[in-house]
């Protein structure tokens, strides 16, 4: 297929959209991703009350719980996402019978990608402590290739769940993204930059100036952030759902793009995306 570089994705629209998505859909949506603040409420909450961090093997399972839970939750919100965008009313049922069945090739796809990124990780880790100047030379190109690879394949779990089959996901991915890298690049960072920055302000002030709080200060900062970071879940997914969706419609050409605008578009208001395959 002939890729137009000069095409317009329509980003302010998808962010607009978006917005206006989570306004009339926050709360379900945060009530699906709250299961995933589970485990990290458990060890909070389990050192507030016994004065204690819990032990090593209990944090590695818990870690390998929240994997699972994780993948779980973001399949859940992804077609959510997509079918509260269209304005398509779902029952609990329903969603768990497409995640379900979706399940473990979301999961299959979530670990093929972090080995992806895991590998070259662990290869700079190994070069930086055996060869030290050799690590330090390809510290920047390697975190330049996963940087691209990060968003190369930005849509591999959707492409799992709201398409009918889910082999060939990374290559959906990476079609998708191909001639548009650097338009999805600054539309995430545009869309991300504010929680981006209260992130940074966490990390870097308000985390240190607990440090000589009570106990229970710092719980409620641990809580408070497990209850962000759902909401930042929330928030995201929804909007990369509705940039793949916009991105599949561009992908389907303009004569379907037409026809689609003036079917869906005027129907649904949402721009003209077509419905996915789920």
């Amino acid at each position: 297929m002939v890729r137009y570089y000069g095409e317009r994705i329509g980003i302010l629209d998808v962010i607009r959209d978006t917005f206006r998505l989570l306004r009339k859909n926050f709360i379900l949506l945060f009530c699906i991703a709250l299961i995933g603040a589970v485990i990290s409420l458990a060890g909070s909450t389990y050192a507030f009350l016994f004065g204690e961090e819990i032990s090593g093997f209990t944090i590695f399972l818990l870690g390998a719980a929240d994997v699972f839970i994780t993948v779980w939750i973001n399949a859940a919100l992804i077609f959510s996402s997509a079918s509260l965008h269209y304005g398509n009313q779902f029952s609990l049922a329903e969603m768990k019978k497409v995640t379900r069945s979706k399940y473990w090739s979301a999961f299959i796809a979530t670990m093929k990608l972090a080995l992806i990124i895991l590998v070259p990780i662990l290869l700079i880790y190994y070069l930086a402590i055996v060869i030290p100047a050799v690590g330090v030379l390809v510290l920047l190109p390697a975190f330049c290739f996963l940087f691209y690879l990060s968003f190369r394949y930005l849509f591999v779990v959707h492409s799992v769940i709201l398409e009918e089959h889910a082999i060939g996901a990374f290559k959906n991915s990476s079609r998708l993204v191909d001639g548009r890298f650097w338009k999805i690049v600054g539309g995430t960072l545009l869309f991300s930059a504010i929680f981006i920055s209260i992130s940074l302000i966490d990390t870097f002030y308000i985390a240190d100036t607990l440090i000589s709080q009570p106990a229970w200060v710092i719980y409620l900062h641990d809580v408070a952030i497990s209850f962000y970071d759902v909401a930042l879940l929330v928030i995201e997914t929804a909007f990369t759902t509705l940039l793949y969706l916009r991105l599949r419609e561009l992908e389907a050409g303009p004569r379907r793009s037409a026809s689609n605008s003036s079917t869906d578009g005027s129907d649904s208001g949402y721009g003209g995306y077509h419905e996915p395959k789920i």
